[in-house]
C-alpha cells in the first residue's frame, strides 16, 4: 500500500526554498519623465541663482555731485549694510546685488519659497504615496512652475537699484538671467508632463495614469 503525497508538506518546502518575497520599494524613479527632470533641473537652478548677483549700479563721475534723495540714500545705506567696502572706498561706487541681499530682498523671498516647493515636489514624485494622493500631477507642477515664473519676471523688471539712475547707471547681473532662463525651462517642462498625460489618456483612457502612479 503506497501512502498518498504530503501536500501541505511539500508547499511548505518550496515556499521555503523560494524565501521571502522581496518587498516593492516605496521610491520610483520611473515616474520621472523628460518634463519632471526640466521643471526640477531648472527650478533648482532659480534657487541656486537667488545667491548670485541680480543687480548692478555703477556711479556717475560727472553725476557725483548730485544731492541724492531719501529713498536713495536709505538704498544705498541698506547696500552698505551687507557690503562695507562700498561705502568706505573714496571712489565712485560700484557694486551688484542678490535678489536676497541688502537693497532687494523682500517680497522676492517667494522666489525662494516657490523654487524650494517646486523641487521637493518633484522629488516627492518618486514617493507611492504622493503619487496616488495627488493624481493631477501636471496641474499642480504647471501651476506651480507658473507662479515662479511671474515673480522671476517681475523681480527681474522691477530692479531696486533703478532709483540710483540719476546718480549713475543700473543693469542686470547673471543671477536674473540665469533665474529668468531657468524659470522659462520650468514652465517648457511642465507643459510637456501636461502634453505627456494628455497623450497617454487619448491613447488608453481606461487606463490609469501609470506616470502618475
Amino acid at each position: 500500500m503506497t501512502g498518498e503525497p504530503n501536500l501541505p508538506g511539500l508547499q511548505n518546502r518550496a515556499q521555503a526554498s523560494a524565501g521571502p518575497q522581496a518587498q516593492p520599494s516605496p521610491l520610483n524613479f520611473g515616474r520621472w519623465g523628460p518634463g519632471d527632470l526640466i521643471a526640477g533641473i531648472a527650478s533648482f537652478l532659480v534657487l541656486i541663482s537667488l545667491f548670485l548677483p541680480w543687480y548692478s549700479f555703477a556711479a556717475s563721475a560727472a553725476e557725483s555731485s548730485a544731492s541724492a534723495t531719501v529713498a536713495q540714500q536709505q538704498l544705498v545705506l541698506a547696500v552698505c549694510s551687507d557690503q562695507p567696502a562700498v561705502c568706505s572706498s573714496a571712489a565712485p561706487p560700484q557694486f551688484s546685488v542678490t535678489a536676497l541681499g541688502g537693497g532687494a530682498g523682500g517680497w522676492r523671498f517667494l522666489i525662494l519659497v516657490a523654487a524650494i516647493i517646486v523641487v521637493l515636489y518633484v522629488l516627492s514624485r518618486t514617493l507611492e504615496a504622493v503619487a496616488r494622493a495627488i493624481p493631477r500631477h501636471w496641474q499642480v507642477l504647471v501651476g506651480m512652475t507658473v507662479f515662479q515664473g511671474l515673480l522671476v519676471l517681475i523681480a527681474f523688471f522691477a530692479n531696486p537699484l533703478g532709483i540710483l539712475d540719476s546718480l549713475g547707471s543700473s543693469s542686470w547681473a547673471a543671477g536674473a538671467f540665469l533665474a529668468l532662463i531657468a524659470a522659462i525651462a520650468a514652465v517648457v517642462g511642465a507643459i510637456l508632463v501636461m502634453q505627456a498625460d494628455k497623450k497617454q489618456h487619448a491613447v488608453s483612457p481606461t487606463l490609469p495614469d501609470a506616470a502618475g502612479g
